[in-house]
């Protein structure tokens, strides 16, 4: 969401969550109103249409269920990704650290107690 404001992003996100459960508890709703009416109407059909519409019904509570599941997948993983993004470009587009200052990179050395030919490791060993 470019160019909106990060408050506004908190807000328009919150709403979309409560419209998400708002459809869950509706879709929660019709499934346990479809299933009083199946069994309401169970004592009046005929027994062999009634299986079929039984098979029926668990076939579209099965599929319903996975399509749920799915759903909350993809939501946890976009939400996931769009904050690994965000940190990212926050990353990405972070302020250069400045440069070492080149002039001071001798003043740090000290050179009164840099090693003498008599104490270098070489010393002891005179050479082939």
């Amino acid at each position: 969401m470019a160019g909106v404001a990060e408050e506004n992003r908190q807000r328009i996100a919150a709403a979309l969550v409560l419209a998400g459960c708002g459809l869950i508890l509706t879709g929660l709703a019709l499934v346990l109103q479809y299933r009083h009416r199946m069994e309401a109407a169970q004592s009046y059909v005929h027994q062999a249409s009634t299986e079929q519409n039984v098979l029926l019904a668990h076939t579209i509570k099965r599929v319903l269920f996975w399509l749920l599941i799915l759903v909350g997948v993809f939501s946890v993983s976009t939400f996931a990704f769009l904050r690994w993004s965000r940190r990212f470009r926050r990353w990405l587009l972070r302020k250069p650290r400045p440069p070492t200052p080149a002039e001071d990179l001798w003043a740090r050395q000290d050179l009164a107690h840099a090693p003498t030919d008599s104490e270098s490791p070489d010393a002891g060993n005179p050479g082939p």
